[in-house]
């Protein structure tokens, strides 16, 4: 079996499944409701209006990547999964490589609904910022999603590991977009985007290390 092959059945797999984008989205959307109670506009906050932007992302990439290894833990096939004819690791790749999509929508879908709902202007800065957070959420969502596949409460388990470890990135993402919405260049956001990069080009890292490690725990 090839990679790509792989990576096809686990495309195939999240499109007939479809109730993580689901959960995802409707968690964003219910966090920026209630957020919406509270604010009318937060054009003249440009860190609060950061905040109500990142909270409902993190959370609800942390919904959208809870199933990634659940079903096969669910259905007792983790053991097939490893006996599978490919590297160990090209589960972990091919599963973090479908979130990466599926993060990328709900960061755009978050941002749509933020910038429409709180009157924001989304600039070259702001878009820039959420691209490059999406690796860093996807590798480590993943990561987390099977470590956490075979725990008895998952659910509440996967945001207690997933929020710590994306804590840099947080800080870097948050930052940017306080900067991105006061109308900074990239020249002034170019700290806070470089934190960014490096904490991807981190994950990658670790990830190209653990996977074998936790998937063989399984």
């Amino acid at each position: 079996m090839s990679f790509t092959a792989l990576l096809w059945k686990d495309v195939r797999r999240e499109a007939r499944g479809k109730e993580s984008v689901q959960a995802a989205l409707v968690l964003a959307a219910l966090f920026l409701l209630v957020d919406l109670y509270a604010f009318s506009s937060l054009s003249d906050e440009p860190r609060m209006a950061a905040a109500v932007l990142w909270v409902p992302l993190v959370f609800a990439a942390a919904a959208l990547v809870a199933r990634g290894f659940a079903g096969e833990a669910d259905k007792g096939t983790l053991a097939l999964l490893r006996s599978a004819p490919v590297p160990l690791a090209w589960h972990g790749w091919s599963r973090t490589l479908v979130h990466l999509g599926l993060v990328a929508l709900l960061a755009a879908v978050t941002l749509a609904l933020t910038a429409g709902l709180f009157a924001l202007d989304v600039s070259v800065v702001l878009a820039a910022t959420l691209a490059l957070a999406v690796p860093g959420i996807a590798i480590a969502g993943t990561l987390a999603s099977a470590l956490a596949a075979q725990a008895r409460m998952r659910d509440a388990l996967l945001p207690v590991l997933l929020v710590p470890v994306l804590a840099p990135l947080l800080q870097a993402g948050i930052e940017a977009t306080r900067l991105a919405l006061e109308g900074a260049s990239f020249t002034e956001a170019r700290p806070a985007l470089l934190l960014l990069v490096a904490y991807d080009l981190v994950a990658v890292g670790v990830a190209w290390l653990l996977w074998p490690v936790v998937l063989d725990g399984e």
